[in-house]
């Protein structure tokens, strides 16, 4: 197995929302380290990577969200080391500002160098606010769009689909007609964090094909999407021959990450994930454990695969850590 990236996520910064699908199943309080000293770690293992292991790609991020007064040093920092978060933004969870300090926060990334920002709505006001966890929250985004069309960002809006919202996606495009949105990136939610708690309310293939042209338009053709019935039939599950390792900074772990050379701390996430993937089942086995051969879930096979692997975990994980819990180190083979 090929590792070819790095990541380091210091999970600092607390979030303004508690969305239903939360990737890293926030509910307050954070799990990283100082903002200061995790930069300090992050440049140190990075420099070594580059004279050690220039083969692999860099990333950093930080978060529940991007809310920190040292946000414009996160966003340098990234540009320097290439991560995509130098001239990208996701802006959910921030605390809800008015219309002059949404202009005054957007003003001041542009000035740092982003130029793409991307706003996640579940729906029409009511729906919005009740999924992502706090009133006020769709028009706060409302505002930040407004304010980024005005500092003449790019728009990229994403929208989680599910039976509950699925009548409210024409309406919802009705309503941000008025920016100029330069992409529309609706999907299936993912199986990560609390996602799986919403695989009841994945769409069928009847229910996806009877969403309006518009809204279908607005699924990336590069992932393909089939019942849960149909991917066991299929039967072609994948066999990975990389993978991208990400640590994460905690307080009980970055003193000794800290005295640890850059090679000693890959091989550490490698072994780490040898060991999860060791304990795991093939997908075959998994599939014909856990998989219902008539199921109609819409779901991309690399969900259907992580719902599968969680629920074996459950059941026999033993003291191996979870690769696939993104709140911890993690990886994500390809």
């Amino acid at each position: 197995m090929k590792t070819i990236a790095i990541g380091v996520e210091n999970l600092c910064v607390p979030c303004g929302c508690r969305c239903r699908y939360c990737l890293l199943a926030y509910s307050g309080g954070t799990v990283g380290v100082d903002y200061a000293r995790g930069k300090r770690f992050t440049e140190r293992f990075f420099d070594e990577l580059e004279r050690c292991r220039p083969d692999l790609g860099r990333n950093y991020y930080i978060g529940y969200c991007m809310d920190t007064p040292m946000l414009a040093d996160y966003i340098r920092f990234c540009q320097r080391i290439g991560s995509p978060s130098g001239t990208f933004l996701q802006l959910n969870g921030l605390a809800i500002r008015d219309r002059a300090e949404a202009r005054r926060f957007i003003g001041e990334i542009a000035r740092a160098g982003i130029r793409s920002v991307d706003m996640t709505f579940y729906g029409q006001r009511a729906y919005h606010d009740r999924f992502a966890g706090r009133p006020g929250d769709f028009e706060h985004l409302m505002r930040l769009m407004d304010a980024a069309a005005e500092a003449g960002l790019a728009l990229e809006v994403s929208m989680p689909l599910i039976r509950e919202n699925m009548d409210q996606a024409s309406g919802l495009l009705d309503a941000l007609e008025r920016f100029p949105v330069e992409r529309y990136f609706a999907f299936l939610p993912h199986g990560k964090g609390r996602g799986w708690t919403l695989n009841g309310q994945r769409l069928t293939r009847t229910e996806f094909e009877a969403l309006p042209e518009r809204v279908q338009a607005c699924f990336s053709p590069k992932i393909e999407y089939l019942p849960e019935g149909e991917w066991l039939r299929r039967g072609d599950w994948p066999r990975p021959e990389s993978r991208t390792l990400t640590l994460s900074l905690t307080p009980d772990n970055i003193d000794r990450l800290e005295r640890t050379p850059a090679e000693g701390i890959v091989a550490m996430l490698e072994a780490l994930d040898e060991r999860y993937h060791a304990l795991l089942p093939p997908p075959e086995e998994l599939a014909a454990r856990y998989g219902d051969r008539d199921g109609e879930r819409m779901c991309r096979q690399r969900d259907l695969l992580l719902e599968y692997r969680r629920r074996w975990y459950g059941e026999h994980g033993g003291g191996v850590p979870d690769m696939d819990d993104e709140t911890g180190h993690f990886s994500v083979r390809s």
